[in-house]
């Protein structure tokens, strides 16, 4: 006899990917209307006579969210592939009412200018398409900091949460350890992972605006740049970005909250759980870290030495370095002006990134080290055909499945990175405009090459480009793979119903 009560799969996984979707944007746009209202007082403080326009769009945007968070629930399990559709759809969701204050205010004459805007800001990209930053108003430029600030967390929380289901991350190493949620059993601990890392992110953040402070900036300047420091987003409101203050001690106090901000954040959680700040050093991918950025310095300020540059040779080699390298991409100096060599190892700076489960963006040194190793041990096979050679980290074997994951993930991202510069060339963008604009929107760098360096921006590419490096900036920030899994699941609900 067949039972005709209960409805059919599709329709129940389609249910719950609705649910859990709308819950989690609900309490998504709850933040993103909270952060304008926050940037909408900080406006009104400073006499912004677009205040009331940021705080009214934060009042609908939170009024929204709460009632969406309330009219839906999260099941008690969540597969993993509704996990990874409702993270890409809450990020494109969230970017778009994230360039509504623009839209409003009048910044841009065109609404795509004010998208690129919001998806350079969650996305802690840090491009922008203001030709004259500094005559917008203090609630405008707060808000953007804000993205960068919600935006970075935000990925933090998936890199930790969501993305080892992958084993691309590097992250599933940790997952006995990290507090994270169980593969199979996603909702219940996630908030706990929020919690938990929202407390450490909080307190880096005030951590470098007390630094900031102490150097000599003022309260609306320290906050501002604190928060995309340690996002590693990269905006300020200055035309010059930190080179507006000309300060050495800002400039350390940058360094070392870009460098904070690109470490793993699960070896926080264990240094402060352990009271024990050994176990950064004890971590392989951290002293790999150390050792890049060190090594990268001294090359650069070497050779910018032997070409003459002077007397701020090392200064200006160690905050571009690590400006790049952490994926922020502040700016002191125009460094596309530099001798090619040290172009070189700056690029590729902007191809590796940070550690993994940090707000930095790009491949992710992890995956860069797995990458050469099994590119080592394929050199090792070749003289010892039987021999079993295991990939490690931390004295640990790396799973086969995650090393060759990892690499399928490697090749990706340049296949997509080539189809981007494929796709600008198509658009009549130069190949080292259309380079450069590729990989620092895939990285979330910031500033690219050539017209989009750290001295132009992205309004010298044309309307349709940047609507390319849109869809680049978020496919580089979720890690690729969950925006295919998702619209792969979504065109198998399609076909379901």
């Amino acid at each position: 006899m067949t039972d005709t009560a209960a409805p059919p799969a599709p329709l129940v996984e389609q249910r719950g990917w609705s649910s859990a979707t709308g819950h989690l944007l609900g309490w998504s746009l709850l933040v993103v209307g909270s952060g304008q209202v926050l940037s909408g007082a900080v406006g009104e403080l400073k006499g912004d006579g677009d205040a009331l326009t940021m705080v009214a769009c934060g009042v609908s945007v939170a009024t929204a969210g709460v009632a969406l968070a309330r009219a839906t629930t999260v099941p008690a399990r969540i597969r993993a592939g509704t996990a990874f559709g409702a993270v890409t759809i809450l990020w494109l969701v969230v970017c778009l009412v994230g360039a509504v204050p623009f839209w409003a205010a009048g910044v841009f004459a065109h609404w795509d200018e004010a998208i690129f805007e919001s998806v350079s800001g969650f996305t802690a990209t840090g491009g922008t398409v203001l030709s004259d930053i500094e005559a917008q108003g203090a609630s405008i430029l707060f808000w953007r900091q804000v993205t960068q600030w919600i935006g970075s967390i935000g990925f933090v929380v998936l890199a930790l949460s969501v993305l080892p289901l992958l084993g691309v991350g590097g992250m599933e190493l940790l997952r006995a350890e990290t507090p994270g949620p169980d593969s199979d059993r996603l909702a219940p601990r996630v908030s706990d992972t929020t919690r938990r890392l929202s407390g450490i992110y909080v307190g880096l953040t005030a951590f470098a605006a007390g630094g900031f402070l102490l150097a000599g900036m003022d309260l609306f300047d320290a906050v501002g740049h604190a928060m995309t420091a340690i996002a590693t987003g990269g905006f300020s409101p200055y035309n010059n970005s930190l080179g507006h203050f000309d300060s050495l001690a800002v400039e350390v106090v940058a360094v070392a909250a870009m460098f904070l901000g690109a470490v793993n954040f699960a070896l926080f959680f264990h240094a402060l759980r352990g009271r024990d700040v050994r176990v950064f050093w004890r971590s392989g991918e951290f002293r790999f870290f150390v050792g890049v950025t060190v090594a990268s310095v001294a090359f650069v300020s070497t050779v910018l030495s032997l070409d003459g540059y002077g007397s701020r040779s090392v200064r200006d080699a160690t905050f571009n370095v690590v400006s790049l390298v952490s994926t922020t991409g502040f700016g002191t100096v125009d460094f596309t002006r530099w001798v090619p060599s040290a172009q070189l190892v700056l690029l590729a700076l902007m191809i590796t990134g940070g550690m993994a489960g940090s707000t930095s963006g790009a491949l992710k040194l992890f995956r860069i080290r797995v990458v050469v190793a099994a590119a080592a041990r394929e050199l090792r096979r070749v003289r010892h055909p039987r021999g079993v050679f295991a990939i490690r980290n931390d004295g640990r074997s790396i799973d086969e499945a995650i090393v060759s994951n990892v690499i399928g993930y490697v090749m990706l991202y340049f296949l997509v990175c080539v189809a981007g510069v494929v796709a600008l060339a198509a658009l009549d963008v130069d190949l080292v405009t259309g380079a450069g604009s590729v990989i620092t929107a895939m990285g979330g760098v910031g500033p690219g090459l050539a017209e989009t360096g750290p001295a132009s921006n992205f309004l010298t590419v044309s309307r349709p480009a940047r609507g390319v490096l849109d869809a680049l900036m978020l496919l580089g920030r979720l890690e690729i793979i969950p925006v295919f899994l998702a619209l792969r699941a979504a065109t198998r609900f399609r076909r379901a119903g």
